[in-house]
């Protein structure tokens, strides 16, 4: 397709198309179905989508449109542009890293394991010694994609700053997402300075009674199987999750044998990604719910996290502009209703009368549940810490090992390795994303409790107002749903009282 020829039609129906192709890519490896990603090469079919000229072009549209609905559209489309131009300078390093990572193995003692495995293992690991021998297994391949993994971020970095003039990754991510992070990381602080003390004495009771050490001492390997509480396992039994889901979105007033457009894998294929994962392929018409059924609580977690994700995507409006169905400003919205549908499982109700735990346990449940989301909850503002930080300084790597390890051990009181710098790192400050996700999804619940009551998840009336809010797909923004139900963005109170509860909780368990 020549420039001139190119309109604002043609560029929408592109990034359709590419977008459609591209998470099928990734789908089909991610599933086992393919042996290498190849992302590349959808991207090079599309290389006049995006491309300098095209971005250009769609920055000029955007920048002349008078009406406010399709000039908020056509500013989404030129940012989502500009990150396809960027990814097509990176995507053959990344189908690198991804298609090695797919068909890595490690060996501990004289086993030999695939990569995508391990973290599976470790969660269901007893012996303490054998744990630090499969995360140091892991390590080796992590050490060996970390040279990609950071040409991956300076080519990034350079694209932007050499063809669009950006010289600062945060301030690039904050214009494009309408995000102060330094607010962001004020309120949070606020969270983290109010709650600490309640997490360093339960969380350091449960590290000394599942391990017998002391919290501060312990890699952060460990903690997947001191969450795990294998203990409720008979509860989370494999078999019966597409049960339990069937029957939490009949409470809701939806029919999950009617939702024809989310397509359910749940094959068992050998180089499957055991991580749950949904793919927006072209909502609402083909969405798609990964997962590989392992049974425990963490996976039922996993499961609904994604679910959410699902639901958001599958009950949008498919009378909205594409734009409006699946080109996001950023990911924290969707976030929401992800977190949402995973944190029924610190809902004593749901629990009880959904899944089938007796009376006696539930409040174990809730408690252990709630601890372990505390512990993610401070790890990631951990990682927005570091992240923020790593990018003031982005080719000093000697600095950035020791500042990611010192800065997501004294955030969450595990010791971290240096080697997961870049490795644990997702693009564009998603950490953030999830972040923000986590303060509004406390609003939501507060909201539904309020008005519904605690088993809201069994009122038609409540599922009636959650696709209301799902069928405007990506149209709004995460702390617009928070005005929309009469919250302040960004008020960590909610959150912070959630697990402040924990102490009074824990008394009763």
């Amino acid at each position: 397709m020549t420039a001139g020829a190119i309109t604002t039609g043609d560029i929408i129906k592109g990034i359709q198309d590419s977008t459609y192709e591209l998470l099928t890519e990734s789908r089909l490896a991610r599933v086992g179905l393919k042996d290498e990603q190849d992302t590349a090469a959808v991207l090079e079919k599309y290389a006049w989508l995006y491309s300098l000229d095209t971005v250009r072009r769609a920055r000029e549209a955007y920048e002349a449109e008078a009406d406010s609905g399709e000039k908020e559209r056509l500013r989404r489309v030129y940012y989502y542009l500009m990150d396809g131009y960027v990814e097509r300078q990176t995507a053959a390093q990344e189908d690198k890293v991804v298609s090695f990572e797919m068909n890595a193995a490690v060996e501990v003692d004289g086993q030999t394991i695939p990569y995508h495995n391990v973290r599976a293992l470790m969660a269901r690991e007893p012996e303490y010694d054998r744990r630090d021998r499969l995360r140091d297994a892991q390590l080796q391949v992590v050490e060996q994609t970390n040279p990609d993994r950071l040409e991956i971020i300076h080519t990034r970095l350079r694209t932007l700053c050499d063809d669009f003039g950006y010289y600062d990754y945060a301030g690039y991510n904050s214009e494009k997402k309408r995000v102060d992070y330094e607010l962001l990381r004020a309120r949070l602080e606020v969270f983290l300075a109010r709650t600490e003390e309640t997490y360093n004495k339960l969380m350091g009771e449960w590290v000394e009674r599942t391990t017998a050490r002391r919290l501060g001492e312990l890699g952060s390997n460990h903690f997947a199987y001191i969450s795990r509480v294998p203990e409720y396992d008979l509860y989370f039994k494999k078999e019966s999750l597409l049960g339990v889901y069937e029957r939490t979105l009949r409470g809701l007033g939806i029919d999950l044998a009617q939702q024809h457009n989310i397509h359910l894998d749940t094959e068992d294929r050998p180089k499957k990604n055991p991580r749950a994962v949904c793919y927006p392929a072209n909502p609402p018409s083909e969405v798609h719910l990964i997962i590989k059924p392992l049974g425990g609580l963490d996976d039922y977690a996993a499961f609904f996290h994604e679910a959410g994700h699902a639901q958001h995507f599958g009950n949008a409006d498919p009378a909205l502009p594409y734009v409006d169905r699946n080109v996001a400003t950023s990911y924290a919205l969707s976030e929401i209703y992800s977190f949402l549908m995973q944190f029924l499982t610190m809902n004593p109700a749901w629990l009880r009368d959904v899944v089938g735990v007796p009376a006696d346990k539930v409040n174990e449940v809730v408690y252990y549940t709630r601890l372990a989301e505390f512990f993610l909850l401070r790890r990631y503002v951990g990682k927005l810490r570091y992240e923020l930080g790593f990018f003031q300084g982005p080719y000093d790597e000697a600095r950035n090992r020791a500042l990611y390890a010192t800065t997501l051990s004294e955030t969450t009181e595990f010791v971290y390795p240096p080697a997961n710098f870049v490795n644990d790192m997702d693009s564009g400050f998603y950490s953030a994303d999830y972040l923000r996700a986590w303060i509004t999804e406390a609003m939501l619940r507060h909201h539904l409790e309020r008005t519904y009551g605690e088993r809201w998840f069994t009122n038609h009336e409540a599922g009636e107002f959650l696709r209301s809010l799902w069928a405007t797909g990506e149209s709004k923004e995460n702390e617009e749903i928070a005005r929309m139900i009469g919250y302040e963005p960004f008020d960590v109170s909610y959150l912070a009282d959630q697990f402040l509860s924990l102490d009074k909780l824990r008394s009763e368990v």
